[in-house]
């Protein structure tokens, strides 16, 4: 296992615990094996912004790949991969959401925007500024709120919207909209959120992009995942960790699970394989 030159951790429900917080142990780890020469991607559902605090955490990655792909960044700030959704894909689905009153956040280049009156989103924004002071590593996140009077025209860096709503047959009629638009796809980011992507969009074809700048195959990534949204990087990888607490499709498809994200899975799993004390 001393091949591994690149590790990509999925954030939510891998290298986060429940409390949505990188613990010392795992910090110090990630921290360790950038000493060792391997390189470290974040890979997330998460926009750039949701994942700045973790990057600093623990030390600054080598790749962050943002919005189940659609964006990958390297540490001196050149953009390796992007993949906006079209200006009138993009206006199509806003008019969609607003017109059914759906709950939504919409993630552009440089901006956060959220639907009106969403009291969910709002603590959202606060509880990721408020935990970044926390941990000390403050944000402030650049987030709007988007008005249903709002044009919905105009809109041509956005890399994703995600749906947040409670409601199956609204989910579902959701869902059959974006079947008939054949630029877009959908797909789980998250427990309960639902992201509208170019249909170009995956965490595959980011992770290739990455590999292809490092002159990585294979049998040199390993790759940590808990969703649905991470089977596609396995793909990639020689080396497919599932956490305990993943979901059955990715343990079948992974060649080993580890504990879960509240035992520091990712932690253990590098500490045996590449002989990191952890004290």
């Amino acid at each position: 296992m001393n091949d591994i030159r690149l590790v990509v951790c999925d954030l939510d429900g891998t290298l986060l615990n429940d409390k949505k917080r990188i613990t010392e142990r795992t910090a110090s780890v990630m921290q360790k094996i950038q000493q060792m020469g391997i390189a470290v991607c974040l890979a997330s559902g998460r926009d750039e912004q949701m994942m700045s605090v973790y990057d600093r955490k623990i030390g600054g990655c080598r790749y962050l790949l943002s919005n189940n792909g659609a964006m990958v960044r390297r540490n001196d700030n050149k953009i390796l991969h992007c993949n906006y959704l079209a200006e009138d894909d993009t206006a199509l689905l806003l008019s969609y959401l607003n017109a059914h009153k759906m709950t939504f956040m919409m993630y552009s280049d440089q901006e956060m925007y959220f639907s009106e009156g969403s009291g969910k989103l709002k603590k959202r924004i606060s509880d990721y500024e408020k935990l970044s002071q926390d941990v000390g590593c403050p944000v402030k996140l650049n987030a709007k709120e988007f008005l249903r009077s709002t044009p919905v025209a105009g809109y041509t860096t956005a890399a994703k919207i995600v749906a947040y709503e409670d409601d199956e047959e609204k989910i579902n009629a959701y869902k059959r909209y974006i079947d008939h638009m054949p630029g877009v796809h959908y797909e789980p980011t998250g427990y309960g959120l639902l992201g509208a992507f170019d249909r170009k969009v995956s965490k595959k074809a980011a992770l290739l992009k990455i590999m292809e700048d490092m002159g990585a195959s294979p049998d040199a990534v390993c790759v940590f995942g808990d969703f649905e949204n991470d089977l596609s990087m396995f793909e990639c990888a020689e080396h497919r960790i599932c956490m305990e607490n993943g979901v059955e499709e990715l343990k079948r498809a992974a060649s080993h699970v580890t504990v879960s994200n509240n035992d520091d899975g990712v932690a253990v799993y590098l500490e045996n394989i590449l002989d990191i004390l952890s004290k």
